[in-house]
């Protein structure tokens, strides 16, 4: 799929669950509210364990680079 696709899909996903979750409080509003909720917790908690991923390949780099210095 195309960025564009994505795009389009996650607005109308969000439109979807505003409408249906706020504006009507219907339970398929609420679950799709939780099910998003469950998404955006997982994103950060992928970006901060990539974060650290890359800060200790970081670190190892170097205290390898600064070994060949000496």
């Amino acid at each position: 799929m195309s960025k564009k696709t994505i795009l389009i899909l996650g607005i109308v996903y969000a439109v979807a669950t505003l409408i249906l979750n706020n504006v009507l409080h219907t339970a398929i509003g609420g679950f799709m509210m939780t099910l998003s909720l469950l998404a955006l917790v997982v994103a950060i908690v992928g970006a901060i364990y990539y974060l650290i991923k890359f800060s200790i390949k970081q670190f190892i780099y170097n205290r390898k680079n600064w070994n060949n210095i000496e």
